[in-house]
C-alpha cells in the first residue's frame, strides 16, 4: 500500500505540474503511467485518472480565473461533440474490455490494456512529430490564423479571442467530439489535443489556448468522471493519493509558465509528450512481446 501512495503521488506531482505550465489535465501522463508503473489494469487507471483530472482542472481554473483569458463561448460550443463522444470513447472501452486477452506471440495480453496503449502511441507521436517542426520553423507573421479557418461550412461563429475570428460551426462540432472520443476510451483528458489544435488549428494565442483548454477540459472530465464511476472504473485510495500531489505540482507549473513566452511552452510540451510516447513504447515491448 505505501508504495501505491508512494507512486501515486510522484505521478500526480508531475501530472500537476504539466497542468500548471500547459494547461492539460495530466491524463496522458497520468493513465499510462497508472498502468505501467503502479500496475492498474488500463479501464481502471483511465476511470481514476479521469476523476483526478476533474479534480486538478477544478483547482488549475480557480486560481486562473482572474486572468480573462478563457474563451467561454468556444468551450461551451464544444462541450455537447465532448459529451457525446466521452459516451462512445467508454462505450468502446467496455468493448475491449469484454475481449478479455490476446494471444501474441504465444503470451496472453489483456485487450484492453493493448489496444488503448497502442492507440495513445500512435497519438503521441504524431503530436509530437506535429509540434515539433513547427518549433523549428521561421517565425511566422504576427496575426495567428488557424487551419480551421480555412474550411468554409455553413454555419458560422464568431470568436472575439480569435485574430480570424469567424469558424465553421460544423467543424467545432466534430473536433469536439473526437476530443470526448479520446477522453472517454483513453481518459487523457483531451488536453493532449487540445493545446496543440487550440493553438494550429482554431488559432489561439498559446496562453489564451492554456486557459480555454483547461476550462474544455473541466467539461469534459466531469461527463468522463460520472461515466467512468457508473461503471467501476475507478481505485479511491489512488485518486485520493492522486489529488493530494496534483495539486502541489500544478502551483510549482502554474508560477513557472508565468515566466515563459508562447514558443518555448510549445516547444517545452513537445519534448513531454516525446517522453511519455518512449515509456508507453517501452511498456508494449517489455510487457506484451
Amino acid at each position: 500500500m505505501l508504495t501505491t501512495i508512494l507512486g501515486g503521488f510522484a505521478i500526480a506531482l508531475a501530472a500537476g505540474l504539466l497542468t500548471g505550465l500547459f494547461g492539460v489535465g495530466g491524463g496522458f501522463l497520468v493513465t499510462p503511467l497508472l498502468n505501467v508503473v503502479l500496475g492498474l489494469p488500463m479501464p481502471i487507471a483511465v476511470g481514476t485518472g479521469v476523476m483526478n483530472i476533474l479534480g486538478v482542472s477544478t483547482a488549475g481554473l480557480y486560481w486562473r480565473r482572474k486572468s480573462n483569458l478563457a474563451d467561454y463561448k468556444l468551450a461551451i460550443m464544444l462541450f455537447g461533440g465532448n459529451a457525446t463522444g466521452v459516451y462512445f470513447g467508454s462505450r468502446t472501452l467496455e468493448s475491449l474490455k469484454a475481449r478479455g486477452t490476446l494471444n501474441l506471440n504465444g503470451t496472453p495480453v489483456v485487450a484492453a490494456d493493448f489496444y488503448t496503449l497502442l492507440i495513445l502511441l500512435v497519438l503521441l507521436v504524431a503530436i509530437f512529430v506535429w509540434m515539433f517542426l513547427e518549433t523549428r520553423r521561421p517565425a511566422r507573421p504576427s496575426v495567428r490564423i488557424g487551419l480551421f479557418s480555412h474550411i468554409k461550412i455553413p454555419p458560422y461563429a464568431n470568436f472575439r479571442s480569435l485574430e480570424s475570428p469567424r469558424l465553421s460551426i460544423p467543424v467545432l462540432a466534430y473536433f469536439g467530439l473526437a476530443a470526448g472520443y479520446l477522453t472517454g476510451l483513453l481518459g487523457v483528458g483531451g488536453g493532449i489535443i487540445l493545446l496543440p489544435a487550440l493553438v494550429y488549428l482554431v488559432g489561439m494565442r498559446t496562453h489564451r489556448a492554456i486557459v480555454t483548454s483547461l476550462l474544455m477540459i473541466w467539461l469534459t472530465s466531469f461527463v468522463a468522471a460520472i461515466t467512468h464511476s457508473y461503471r467501476g472504473n475507478s481505485d479511491l485510495l489512488v485518486l485520493m493519493t492522486l489529488l493530494v500531489g496534483g495539486s502541489i505540482g500544478f502551483q510549482v507549473g502554474m508560477t513557472i509558465s508565468r515566466k515563459l513566452d508562447g514558443t518555448k511552452l510549445r516547444r517545452y510540451f513537445c519534448y513531454v509528450v516525446l517522453g511519455v510516447a518512449l515509456m508507453v513504447l517501452g511498456r508494449l515491448i517489455s510487457a506484451f512481446f
